[in-house]
């Protein structure tokens, strides 16, 4: 999960005009994905400062973070207080730190394309759901030619006024089909894809399945 750039100062951009056009319907969609929790207990996977929870149900619901940004992780420590039950600095490429089928829902966004093997990662993500529980994950829709052109130009060039280059950045691009084919792969079921955000994001749902 390491990467050669930084650019966590785009995270205080998400809901902010024009960046909400992409990030606004992720939150949307997050925000069911955490109503429709069977269980209180969520964890959000490649959180940053998680500056969506103040958009999202609170009420029934234990939110955990990780990152392997250590001053995301801080900084959502100090933003949301009591709100987060636990907030943890992940060890890059390494399992994540809680047992099997510790949450009821773990939510992604905008992690898996920064993953260079993402099968074995995703398998761990569903590992520490309850067999029963709940995945949501976003990733850009790289069968959106827009996007792409989008991403090569104007965010390029924003990207490298900031210091950094998004050369490279996703390892492992995905669209509709790949992470269908992806979560099969990692052994979910009950899945459920589509592309919101003008059709420049895939919006992905699953299950952990119950034991036979």
């Amino acid at each position: 999960m390491s990467e050669a750039v930084d650019y966590f100062s785009n995270h205080q951009l998400k809901l902010r005009f024009p960046w909400r056009l992409y990030h606004g319907p992720i939150v949307e969609a997050l925000g069911a994905a955490v109503r429709r929790s069977p269980g209180p207990e969520v964890l959000n996977v490649g959180s940053g400062p998680f500056l969506e929870l103040a958009r999202l149900p609170a009420e029934g619901r234990r939110f955990t973070i990780c990152d392997i940004d250590p001053r995301a992780v801080e900084l959502a420590r100090s933003l949301h207080g009591p709100r987060i039950a636990g907030a943890d600095v992940l060890v890059p490429d390494a399992p994540l730190p809680y047992p099997d089928g510790r949450f009821d829902l773990a939510v992604a966004m905008d992690v898996i394309e920064h993953i260079p093997s993402p099968r074995p990662w995703l398998a761990d993500v569903l590992r520490v759901v309850k067999p029963g529980g709940q995945l949501f994950l976003t990733t850009p829709n790289y069968g959106s030619r827009s996007l792409k052109l989008i991403e090569t130009t104007a965010l390029e060039l924003i990207a490298r006024l900031q210091g950094f280059s998004r050369k490279n950045l996703h390892p492992t691009p995905l669209d509709a089909d790949s992470t269908r084919a992806l979560l099969q792969a990692a052994g979910a079921d009950r899945i459920q894809v589509r592309t919101i955000s003008l059709g420049w994001v895939v919006a992905a749902t699953a299950r952990r399945p119950p034991p036979p």
